[in-house]
């Protein structure tokens, strides 16, 4: 995963524009922006990658504070993945608080960070729910 984060940050560093009225999002990209969020927060969630996720995104936040004392604004494609960073992150902080009180995930994750793979959720809790197919 190392590689593809830093391909989107080379990505993001390009991303800037002297001019703040291009920094707006057309339409389809404020729709493509939760499925885009919901991607990464799956990859992040069950690839147990949320150290690179989140230095990547502290690392995008400090270039768009240095950028911005330049003068220089996000165009559409760097808001874009700087918001989808956004929302992904408040849908980890949902996961885990949705999760947090979890005693058997709390086993499976011990440790500071506790972040469950959506895998194991459904393994543990949907799967047990779905009525059994009958084997011929």
């Amino acid at each position: 995963y190392i590689p593809f984060f830093l391909i989107l940050f080379i990505y993001f560093t390009g991303c800037f524009t002297p001019v703040a009225q291009e920094s707006r999002m057309p339409v389809a990209a404020l729709l493509l922006m939760g499925p885009s969020s919901l991607y990464y927060w799956y990859l992040v969630t069950e690839g147990q990658i949320f150290i690179l996720y989140i230095f990547t995104f502290f690392a995008m936040m400090a270039l768009v504070m240095h950028q911005k004392r330049k003068g220089l604004v996000l165009d559409s494609n760097g808001l874009f993945l700087f918001s989808s960073f956004i929302i992904t992150l408040l849908l980890i902080a949902g996961w885990v608080a949705w999760l947090w009180n979890d005693k058997i995930l709390r086993k499976k994750y011990p440790g500071v960070i506790y972040i469950p793979e959506p895998w194991a959720f459904y393994t543990l809790h949907i799967n047990n729910l779905l009525p059994a197919k009958e084997s011929f």
